[in-house]
């Protein structure tokens, strides 16, 4: 597949209570928490589109597309489907700012295990799930208004009206780690890791 037909899409819209702040703009290492999220994916992704709410002047200083939930409110779905309609591409890899351990080895062993399925989330310890560092075909769209109209918000319920597989890292990939899905939602994180 070639990096013009994936769209990466970075979820920096949360409320980050925990946090205090925008959590894609922390420091963390010397570096804004979102620059990780668009290192990870930039190799792979033709076109990047950031989901955020507020603070999109300093998101915008990334050289990148920023786009504010249409529908507000109902946490990371609202952003994936702002940006899958925005989206140009049929596949697009979607990754949460606040997971700056996500390499891009896990992406393309998604790509590479897509087969026919619209999403293709990775699952860990006995089928933990991770819908935020995950594959989603734009085809999804249709079936994402629908459940979001009807006022569901829950990814699970979501997934089961569509051609959705896991793929179990732990113990597929090669570079797995425990740390890999971690995400830094307070300060005490941001020193921790």
């Amino acid at each position: 597949m070639k990096k013009e037909e994936i769209t990466g899409i970075i979820l920096a819209g949360g409320k980050s209570s925990r946090m205090g702040r925008d959590k894609g703009l922390c420091q963390f290492r010397g570096r804004k928490l979102v620059s990780y999220a668009i290192e990870t994916l930039k190799p792979l992704c033709g076109r990047i589109l950031i989901s955020a709410n507020n603070d999109f002047e300093d998101y915008s200083s990334f050289g990148l597309e920023v786009l504010p939930d249409e529908v507000k409110g109902i946490g990371p779905m609202g952003g994936i489907l702002t940006c899958l309609k925005q989206s140009e591409t049929q596949h697009n890899l979607v990754l949460s700012c606040d997971t700056p351990f996500v390499t891009t080895a896990l992406f393309e062993f998604l790509l590479n295990n897509i087969e026919k399925r619209q999403v293709v989330v990775p699952a860990h310890q006995t089928f933990l799930l991770e819908p935020l560092a995950a594959y989603y075909a734009t085809n999804v769209l249709a079936e994402l208004n629908r459940i979001v109209q009807s006022g569901d918000y829950k990814m699970m319920n979501f997934f089961k009206k569509v051609n959705f597989g896991s793929l179990a890292v732990d113990e597929l990939l090669p570079a797995f780690s425990e740390q890999l899905f971690k995400n830094l939602n307070t300060p005490d994180d941001l020193l921790r890791c």
